[in-house]
């Protein structure tokens, strides 16, 4: 009984032992063999920025139309908005997590509609007709 006892002892002893992980980027190398090499510097992740540049866009061949948005206060709208139509403004993470623009032309042509976060295209659409309506949203992924 005191082998089973001394070996079940000895597992857990070994299971709490666990080789260093080389994938985390927040370790240090250790020096070489001798202790005469530096160590190298650790590599530490940047984090995400906490603010976005959301700029909406709304064009097409149609001369104007009505415009509704999202902000971090709430829907706001703009009517009879001659296009091209841009919008631009910053936010912060926690603010709100979905943008989205519509567009309705206000006769006839097309009216699109995009998004752009931090200066790159997320999302776009089009759409043509006699009072067209036209949406796009997109997730910020904070």
């Amino acid at each position: 009984m005191r082998f089973i006892a001394a070996a079940a002892l000895a597992v857990l002893v070994l299971a709490g032992c666990k080789a260093p992980d080389d994938s985390d980027p927040n370790l240090a190398t250790p020096p070489a063999a001798g202790g005469s090499a530096p160590a190298q510097p650790t590599k530490v992740a940047k984090p995400k920025s906490d603010t976005r540049v959301i700029t909406y866009r709304v064009g097409g061949s149609a001369d104007s139309a009505d415009v509704t948005y999202s902000t971090a206060s709430g829907q706001e709208q703009q009517q009879g908005a001659s296009l091209p139509w841009t919008k631009s403004f910053k936010v912060k993470r926690d603010a709100f997590t979905m943008v989205d623009i519509s567009a309705q032309n206000q006769g006839s042509g097309t009216v699109t509609c995009e998004i752009d976060v931090d200066g790159v295209k997320v999302k776009a659409a089009k759409s043509s007709g006699q009072y067209a309506v036209v949406s796009c949203d997109h997730s910020l992924g904070f």
